[in-house]
């Protein structure tokens, strides 16, 4: 039996034997806010290319009835943070979130959240949003995938010349470094960059203006961030850029052009205060900087439930991926995976 086997029959259970139940319903588990993470919602096929990062429309909707069927209340991010200091969390209490502001958070997510109304916080780059089109080194990885997919094999790209090899994923990851270290040494433009994923796409037999139209790893535009309904999504900082210099003037400098475009999408810089770290990276010096720059909580991707000794301004989230079993995040919803990850802890259900 695989590790992975034997923890989801641990899982099943203690399950089976009324753990879940209990620990959900625990005074423990009501001194804790779980955090759950997405980024990106498929149009077509990324949560194959990708599964870590993008999940299917089905998938989103299953959790949210599975949190409803359990009994859990969502809460906003800034609510939830807020009763957490207080001691005043409701009971199972749970927040979403959501990376990067892509086009399929509109497209796929909104419009399943909103019928279950079901508040969010959406971290938003702003960069592309700016400068509408494909992410390139996303659109740049999807698209040699899809040559893998098409069984293309190899190609020559001769505006690059380059050949490119995309048999197999090894192969279309070190076809990645090539090109990405192309465009870092030669410091492509924008325009430049969209040449190249034109060029991909017609090697990689894909239609590239079926896949703008598509709006495919593209973000969201100042236009569409502006008609959200705040009652049920709070747009919130990502860094402009989606980077995290460890450097003073250049972090704040994100932080700056972060809020300035979504001031200018009609959005209160005021509201502005909490921020996710672009890939979960975040080193001790940026703490300061983030108190400096007026934001009160900062989220990670390191797993585990929020207390209220938690550093808001390192926020651990669980990230919830296509291929997350459903009885995993049950457990990690009702705080049994906590307990699991840190039997050390002691463990009451005294309210």
């Amino acid at each position: 039996m695989t590790l992975q086997a034997a923890k989801l029959t641990v899982l099943r259970t203690l399950r089976a034997l009324g753990g879940f139940g209990l620990v959900a319903g625990s005074g423990w588990r009501r001194r804790r806010l779980l955090i759950l993470c997405y980024h990106g919602f498929s149009l077509r096929d990324e949560h194959r290319w990708n599964p870590e990062l993008y999940v299917t429309g089905e998938h989103l909707e299953r959790r949210l009835r599975a949190l409803a069927d359990g009994g859990y209340q969502v809460v906003p991010l800034g609510e939830g943070l807020e009763r957490l200091r207080c001691g005043s969390l409701p009971s199972r209490a749970v927040t979403i979130t959501v990376d990067d502001g892509l086009y399929d958070f509109q497209r796929v997510a909104y419009p399943i959240l909103s019928r279950f109304r079901t508040p969010v916080t959406l971290y938003a780059s702003t960069w592309y949003m700016t400068h509408p089109g494909p992410v390139f080194p996303v659109m740049a990885a999807y698209l040699l995938w899809r040559g893998m997919e098409n069984r293309i094999g190899a190609a020559r790209v001769a505006r690059l010349d380059l050949d490119l090899a995309v048999g197999s994923r090894a192969e279309v990851e070190r076809t990645e470094r090539v090109i990405f270290g192309r465009a870092r040494e030669e410091q492509w433009s924008a325009g430049d960059k969209d040449a190249c994923l034109a060029d991909l796409a017609l090697v990689m037999g894909e239609d590239w203006e079926g896949l703008r139209r598509d709006r495919l790893l593209s973000l969201m535009v100042p236009e569409e961030i502006a008609g959200l309904d705040r009652g049920i999504v709070d747009v919130q900082l990502h860094t402009h850029r989606h980077r995290t210099p460890r450097d003073r003037a250049l972090f704040l400098r994100e932080l700056r052009d972060n809020r300035a475009a979504l001031r200018s999408f009609g959005l209160d810089p005021s509201e502005l205060i909490h921020l996710c770290y672009p890939s979960g990276e975040h080193h001790p010096e940026f703490l300061p900087w983030l108190r400096e720059a007026g934001v009160v909580s900062a989220t990670t991707c390191v797993p585990g439930l929020a207390t209220g000794d938690t550093d808001p301004l390192l926020l651990p989230r669980f990230i919830d991926t296509h291929g997350t079993p459903d009885i995993e995040f049950e457990a990690w919803s009702a705080g049994v995976r906590e307990v699991l990850r840190r039997p050390h802890r002691q463990f009451t259900s005294h309210h």
